[in-house]
């Protein structure tokens, strides 16, 4: 929900750096991510769930910098709708990419 995702994304945490996935389904989050932005609907398929925003949460808490765009669109009825889509900061792309690559 955007509350949901209101509230994960602006999660302090005293990190230094990001905890590796704990799941297949947080690596493929971050692969996707290292990629660039990804719509939600997307990322469910890509990470094969129905809830792909779960996963993006935890990764999230885990540390890592995922934000939101909120995307106005038209639904295939008429009405306007808001879709998510996900970034991974610049930092955390490389350092996704690094630990993904490493088998990390």
């Amino acid at each position: 929900t955007p509350k949901a995702a209101s509230e994960t994304q602006h999660h302090h945490n005293n990190l230094d750096k990001p905890y590796k996935p704990k799941s297949q389904r947080e690596r493929r989050v971050l692969a996707a991510l290292v990629n660039g932005s990804v719509i939600r609907h997307d990322l469910d398929t890509i990470v094969g769930t129905d809830n792909a925003p779960e996963y993006v949460s935890r990764l999230r808490m885990a540390g890592w910098d995922i934000t939101t765009e909120r995307l106005p669109m038209i639904d295939r009825d008429g009405h306007k709708i808001s879709v998510g889509r996900y970034h991974l900061s610049l930092e955390h792309r490389a350092l996704a990419a690094k630990l993904l690559n490493n088998g990390g």
